[in-house]
């Protein structure tokens, strides 16, 4: 027996020799882990990888890999080296691994615990197209949908001549390649992602006098320093405009719209069957949250997101001693008036409370989970503190109402950020300091209007968006659904989204499903003047977006 187990051992042996040794760094197949999720992400980004995003190298990762070898020029032997890896990364909008401060936490699965994976990144269907982009790559032999829509915007530009017939031929391998050489582009007569990116941004109309002229003295008469606004159509831009040294990829310190996005994630939650809206939250928090004044009344994460909770708007202490709550002449943070889930008052502290949420049910920071669950799904610039901004993002000081510095970038990048989850002490980022720009409120808005899916990835499921925007059974009748403001006030339909506005900035994103606009409006540094508690930048524009569209879009009537 023992001569048998030796043997055995020896044959072992020699076949552990004989396997190649793998140099560090290199990913092939039989690997695992963070690094592979992160190659499959890359690949699947660019169209090469249509499988599960599972962190196991296997057949269709190592297939994916060869195609873009050979696509790429490099040896297709399906073994991603350090030169396929750097070529991957750089074509890719999928960062490298290690270029990114925040740590991913794996997410503890419970027993019985219903999990909602965002779906994988597929080809989308006509009716979900909001850009060029969307497909991520069309090379030659491709036909269809995808194929149409490049042919008709090479038209337009010019660079395409022949009938719009759907299918990658000769004469559109030429187009893609006289569109590449005039943008500096690799000319590959392939169009990948940084091709069908700026074929995107060529689409953008060049915008009349008459529109400049409106949008100079929109600025001009609120008095606001530097801000952008990006409208689109059908997820298409129809007006991207910028002054005072910003534009639409400048990162702010966004508000409260910080709430609304951070509702987003928790509402991933609320689809993975981790979050239930109506139970009280202290059975998810480690601490109790109760209005003083009515002890036996539970505060929901229904009420939160719907601030029908009873916090008060003036409270401002987010770091609170919660067992001293409304005790011994303590800053209450609740209005004891109100029985929670009796009346609509909008209070700051409900957002506080969603970070809380997030943190105490998944065990990692709101920075990472949102980070996983919503940021790089989607490729949005976006972080709870500037320190986790990719290097060289573009940022704008936090103005007061007389242009000054209210909250700097360095300053706010200087500050120690408690990157764990800490629900006892972390709530005050969900209230306001999220950092984002103007491109990445626009996708957050069309995954939205798109029933919470955007370029074949699915953030939430088409029911939670609809709930997020619809009037919340058994509570007061409130402005928002869930953290998603409705405004009816104006023409062609309700236009949901949220607002944020903090000394002297503010921020609207906004999304109207009737004519499939959004709207995302960023003023930093002005007197905030307010409409129906709208700032008068965005009611301005809301009251003329029709003109707006019209004008820009005289093709294209709704």
């Amino acid at each position: 027996m023992a001569k048998r187990i030796l043997a055995t051992l020896l044959i072992l042996a020699v076949l552990i020799a004989a396997l190649p040794v793998q140099a560090a760094g290199t990913l092939s197949r039989g690997s695992q882990g963070s690094e592979v999720i992160e190659l499959q992400t890359a690949l699947k980004a660019l169209g090469y990888y249509t499988g599960d995003v599972d962190g196991v190298y296997g057949k269709s990762t190592m297939e994916a890999v060869k195609a873009f070898q050979r696509d790429s020029n490099l040896k297709a032997d399906g073994v991603a080296g350090s030169k396929t890896l750097s070529k991957l990364y750089e074509d890719s909008p999928v960062k490298a691994s290690g270029t990114s401060e925040t740590a991913i936490t794996p997410m503890i699965i419970e027993e019985g615990m219903q999990v909602l994976v965002p779906e994988p990144s597929e080809q989308p269907a006509a009716a979900e197209v909001t850009s060029l982009a969307s497909y991520k790559r069309l090379t030659s032999g491709n036909s269809g949908e995808g194929v149409t829509m490049l042919q008709n915007v090479l038209k337009d530009l010019g660079f395409y001549t022949q009938a719009v017939d759907g299918v990658y031929g000769p004469s559109t391998v030429a187009a893609v390649k006289a569109f590449q050489k005039a943008n500096n582009l690799t000319i590959d007569g392939i169009a990948g992602w940084r091709t069908l990116e700026a074929l995107d941004a060529a689409r953008i109309p060049v915008l009349s006098t008459d529109v400049v002229s409106f949008l100079e003295k929109m600025a001009e008469e609120s008095g606001a320093v530097n801000g952008t606004l990006i409208l689109t159509k059908n997820g298409v831009p129809f007006v991207t405009w910028s002054f005072g040294g910003a534009d639409e990829n400048t990162c702010y310190r966004i508000a409260s719209i910080t709430k609304w996005v951070t509702a987003i994630g928790l509402m991933t939650l609320y689809d993975q069957g981790r979050l239930d809206l109506d139970k009280d939250i202290s059975e998810y928090l480690p601490f109790k949250v109760r209005n003083p004044a009515w002890p036996d009344t539970p505060v929901t994460a229904r009420m939160l997101l719907s601030h029908t909770s009873s916090l008060s708007a003036d409270a401002d202490n987010y770091h609170p001693k919660w067992e001293r709550i409304g005790k011994n002449g303590y800053d209450p943070i609740f209005n004891e008036t109100i029985e929670p889930g009796t009346q609509y008052a909008y209070a700051d502290y409900n957002g506080a409370l969603f970070g809380c949420l997030i943190e105490a049910i998944t065990g990692e920071s709101v920075q990472n989970y949102l980070d996983r669950m919503v940021f790089k799904p989607l490729n949005l610039t976006a972080a709870y503190s500037p320190k986790f901004l990719p290097s060289g993002t573009g940022t704008k000081d936090l103005l007061n109402a007389k242009g000054k510095a209210a909250i700097t970038v360095k300053s706010d990048r200087s500050r120690n950020y408690n990157n764990r989850a800490d629900p006892s002490g972390n709530n005050g980022y969900t209230v306001g300091k999220l950092y984002i720009n103007a491109v990445s409120l626009t996708s957050l808005a069309q995954m939205m209007l798109n029933g919470g899916i955007l370029n074949g990835t699915r953030i939430l499921k088409e029911d939670t968006v609809a709930l997020m925007e619809a009037d919340q059974p058994g509570l007061a009748e409130s402005r928002y659904g869930l953290s998603t403001v409705r405004l009816r006030q104006f023409a062609r339909g309700t236009w949901y989204g949220h607002q944020g506005r903090y000394s002297g900035l503010s921020s609207n994103i906004y999304y109207q499903r009737e004519t499939g606009i959004t709207i995302a409006l960023i003023m930093n540094g002005y007197d905030q003047k307010l409409e129906d508690n709208i700032v008068l930048p965005a009611v301005t524009l809301l009251r003329n977006m029709e003109w707006l569209e019209s004008t820009v879009l005289p093709a294209n009537p709704t």
